[in-house]
């Protein structure tokens, strides 16, 4: 067990109505711009040079002196400017050309330069692991949640590379399902292994890029069975936690006010939103985005995002990470998969792997809230809340609900008679 609160089993037995959903998620791949390279140069005197985009040189450092059985203080690192990352540079020696470079610059004696094609770079990327969640949620007479049991299933990034611990949950596995804010009395939320095949790597804002998805969108599916406003609902489940029930009014002050739909917008169009909360590595975030439909696909149109991340030195740096983090989380949401056939990927481009064009970029809001807390990283935190928060309005909009990933496999139709 990851988190266990109360007695679920007493919980949902005692509940007016059980509500129960599995979602899904698929594997995805970093699809950087910047293909994998390393430079590798063997100096006379037994000491290796090694140029490599990277995030954690020390790790780098060590890899790279097991695989050219030297001693790590014998490898001097360069790290040039990054091309992109959020996951792809990490120490993943199959997913990654240096142990490659350091094997054939020895072996020629003459400094090697290893470029991976776009095809390789897809075929060996370190993936984000499939995920799959079990839900089950109890509701009192009133339609107030009071219960709620979880699982997910699957294998996590972390445990992968740093060991895993004997009847202990993968954090990676279950971070953004673990640990959430509302007052629900009753909570368990396990972790189930099943080991997976691939080259696991961290993928922007990991566990919680698919796992707050799970949770969001079974909060609204909590909301909808017992009658509740999701917004007012996690309103009132937040009274005891001023931090998290500042950002959600924040991200409702910031569009204008909650309204969840379906209205007509100005254009003539339908529209609904929905509303996600996320707490990933010290962050609290809110997320609403607004949506309509155009020819059976999606179009979001806005996303307001109110984001504490304690203290603030840059809120330009913030405001730029948050744009860049919903652009990311609305082409998972929206495009993103990696298909096996037979074992094999069947992306091996961009013309397999659509990512997010710049016309179905929406408009972002960002409203940062200061709270005084311990200052977190800020490149992930942005993600989080975009994709339940979109499947949300789109279940607002349609009347039909939305537990697995991405949005692209489904042709919708609004709901008739829906107002």
């Amino acid at each position: 067990d990851a988190e266990k609160v109360g007695d679920v089993t007493a919980g949902l037995a005692g509940a007016g109505r059980v509500i129960t959903a599995s979602y899904d998620a698929p594997y995805l791949v970093h699809g950087q711009l910047e293909p994998p390279s390393a430079i590798a140069r063997w100096n006379a005197d037994g000491t290796l040079d090694l140029w490599l985009p990277n995030q954690a040189p020390e790790m780098f450092q060590a890899a790279a002196a097991k695989v050219a059985g030297i001693t790590p203080d014998k490898v001097k690192l360069h790290s040039p400017p990054l091309g992109g990352f959020f996951g792809r540079h990490f120490v993943y020696p199959p997913a990654n050309p240096f142990p490659q470079v350091i094997q054939l610059a020895k072996a020629v004696g003459r400094p090697v330069k290893v470029i991976w094609s776009r095809e390789e770079e897809f075929s060996r990327d370190a993936m984000r692991p499939l995920g799959f969640a079990r839900f089950k949620g109890g509701l009192d007479k009133d339609g107030i949640p009071v219960a709620i049991e979880a699982e997910a299933v699957g294998d996590g990034p972390l445990a992968r590379w740093f060991g895993r611990k004997p009847d202990t949950a993968d954090s990676s596995a279950v971070e953004g399902i673990a640990e959430k804010p509302y007052a629900i009395p009753h909570r368990r939320v396990a972790h189930v292994l099943v080991e997976d095949p691939n080259v696991l790597g961290f993928w922007r804002s990991v566990g919680h890029s698919m796992n707050d998805f799970f949770y969001e969108t079974f909060f609204d599916e909590l909301a909808d069975a017992g009658r509740q406003d999701p917004y007012q609902l996690r309103l009132r489940l937040l009274a005891d936690k001023p931090r998290h029930k500042t950002l959600l009014e924040a991200v409702g002050e910031l569009s204008g006010g909650w309204k969840r739909g379906p209205f007509t917008a100005a254009d003539g169009s339908k529209r609904a939103r929905g509303v996600a909360m996320a707490s990933p590595f010290g962050s609290e975030v809110a997320t609403i985005a607004e949506v309509s439909l155009k020819d059976g696909a999606v179009r979001v149109h806005d996303v307001w995002v109110a984001i504490d991340p304690g203290r603030i030195v840059n809120p330009a740096i913030i405001e730029s990470q948050v744009n860049s983090a919903v652009a990311l989380g609305l082409s998972s949401a929206l495009l993103e998969e990696i298909v096996f056939v037979d074992g094999a990927p069947q992306a091996r481009n961009f013309d397999a792997y659509p990512i997010l064009p710049p016309d179905r970029m929406p408009r972002v809001h960002v409203r940062i809230v200061e709270s005084g807390a311990p200052m977190p990283p800020i490149g992930e935190p942005g993600l989080p809340g975009v994709p339940p928060a979109v499947a949300n309005a789109v279940a607002a909009l349609t009347g039909q609900r939305i537990r697995s990933l991405p949005l692209s496999k489904v042709k919708f139709e609004e709901a008739a008679g829906r107002t």
